[in-house]
């Protein structure tokens, strides 16, 4: 039993050393490419507000609710049949007396 605790310690021992070893190895072969610098806008640029430069998306209306059609109104029968609904019911039902 000793001798398979001690290859268990062994084994955790050499992944652990195999972990800070490839942690200390650079792979990737070097420093990674560094990133063009962006410009900050002119003064007179940043001034002007945005609204000024982008229009106002135009404003669509609503469609009209078509009424559902008859294999809906079929779909909305069963779940209310069902108790699938997530309205409430309108009187609470009363509790049944525990069995004595």
């Amino acid at each position: 039993m000793l001798k398979k605790v001690l290859w268990i310690a062994a084994a955790c021992a050499a992944v652990l050393l195999a972990l800070a070893v490839s942690r200390t190895l650079n792979f990737t072969g070097g420093a990674p490419p560094a990133r063009p610098v962006e410009e900050a806008p002119a003064a007179d640029q940043a001034a002007t507000p945005a609204v000024a430069t982008n229009p106002a998306p135009p404003v669509q209306e609503a469609a009209p609710i078509a009424a559902p059609t008859p294999d809906e109104l079929q779909v909305q029968e069963d779940a209310a049949a069902t108790g699938m609904t997530t309205m409430e019911p309108a009187e609470p039902t009363p509790a049944e007396d525990p069995p004595t």
